[in-house]
């Protein structure tokens, strides 16, 4: 993440966890890469995105600097991301809010998936999960190519 260290890495899966009223309780693991605060908000995919505030800052600027309000794409990205965004802060039992519009957009039951991928967290339906499981295990080859031919 961004200067923070590896041990503030958002990364694993984590299957069965409970969404309540109250929000879901981050496991342990988990915890120390959003311990600055962090912005809940529509992910790509039908999930739904949460960026630590130093990740998200850095988001921001590059939003905004690289996509022109005067073009189309980016007026729907900038509404996509930014109108769904809310700042918070995880309480003290390790819970964070989830709004009821983000609920909806990711089709969130009583039991969702979070998947770190290292600088955000992920959460998940978790049919919408095995789905893109599925999605990568089919595509792995073509995806590895792909990223091999930029340089990764």
């Amino acid at each position: 993440m961004v200067g923070r260290g590896i041990n503030r890495m958002l990364l694993g899966t984590f299957r069965g966890v409970k969404l309540s009223v109250e929000g879901v309780t981050v496991p342990v693991p988990l915890r120390a890469g959003l311990e600055q605060g962090f912005v809940v908000t529509r992910g790509l995919d039908g999930c739904v995105a949460v960026f630590p505030l130093p990740v998200w800052e850095t988001l921001l600027q590059r939003i905004e600097h690289g996509a022109s309000f005067l073009r189309g794409a980016a007026r729907l990205f900038q509404r996509h991301i930014y109108g769904g965004a809310r700042v918070g802060t995880l309480d003290s039992g390790g819970r964070m809010g989830v709004a009821e519009d983000l609920r909806t957009y990711a089709q969130l039951g009583d039991e969702v998936v979070l998947v770190g991928v290292a600088t955000r967290l992920e959460i998940w339906n978790p049919d919408g999960w095995s789905q893109q499981e599925s999605t990568f295990n089919e595509r792995a080859g073509e995806v590895s190519e792909a990223l091999s031919e930029s340089g990764i």
